[in-house]
């Protein structure tokens, strides 16, 4: 019968089949079994699998790769402290072009239930994909999952003039919808964000003509760094209100 385990014991036995695992990702795979039924014990920081799995034949002979996504995501999990594991998972979203609905909705879902803002999903017909607010700022947000990256296209920097000149006129002739009421009445500083897997090309052009077009300071974030940044405001070592001030019409690129 197996003993139970540290994890360093499993990091090191798993590297002797050709896995080069952190203790953090080591962590995260504990936690998927859990989630798919299989009973884990921890006692005393030693894990052991307390279920028995017949039929499961690993090939431990083959050769495994770490894909650039894997790297990736492993680089954020290590940094993460205080923000939930489980939103790694907009690193995959935000480079699969066919996950742009989920990608919209568990990014609000990062920035409203896991730190402070409040905000929602919009996501449809002549509305901006989402908002969020803190206090007096707000930002209109544009999620743009690509698998080969984001340059910002004159078409969707156009789209953004538009929903920043909705806000700004508020008129229900314009867009009936009113999508612009979901922002709390004391918010009065608006800024706007465009939010991928990375971006390319003369993006950063891009974000000063929508800004010298509407007089509103913008910025765009990539999904790792979006990540840091939530680590960083849940940690307190950004204050929400500090945050704003990274909004520079330029990437906004987390230390």
């Amino acid at each position: 019968m197996t003993k139970d385990r540290v994890l360093t014991e499993c990091a090191d036995h798993l590297k002797s089949k050709g896995f080069d695992d952190s203790e953090a990702c080591i962590i995260d795979d504990i936690e998927g079994f859990k989630s798919i039924g299989i009973s884990v014990r921890e006692n005393r920081g030693k894990y052991k699998i307390t279920d028995e799995i017949i039929k499961l034949d690993i090939p431990i002979n083959a050769t495994y790769t770490k894909t650039d996504l894997t790297i990736i995501k492993d680089e954020v999990r290590n940094r993460l402290k205080n923000v939930s594991h489980k939103y790694l998972t907009l690193i995959d979203l935000s480079f699969d072009g066919d996950s742009d609905k989920e990608f919209e909705i568990q990014t609000i879902d990062l920035l409203t239930n896991e730190l402070s803002f409040t905000g929602m999903r919009l996501g449809e017909s002549r509305k901006p994909d989402g908002i969020i607010y803190y206090d007096k700022h707000g930002v209109i947000i544009d999620n743009k999952a690509y698998s080969g990256g984001y340059s910002l296209p004159i078409k969707q920097a156009d789209e953004m003039v538009r929903y920043i000149g909705e806000n700004q006129r508020r008129s229900e002739k314009e867009n009936p919808n009113k999508w612009w009421e979901n922002f709390d009445d004391e918010v009065k500083d608006f800024y706007f964000l465009f939010v991928s897997s990375l971006f390319t090309g003369s993006f950063e052009n891009r974000l000063e003509n929508i800004s010298e077009r509407t007089e509103v300071t913008g910025g765009a974030i990539n999904s790792q760094n979006l990540l840091y940044l939530a680590e960083k405001l849940k940690g307190g070592e950004l204050s929400y209100g500090d945050s704003f001030r990274l909004f520079k019409n330029k990437e906004i690129v987390v230390n």
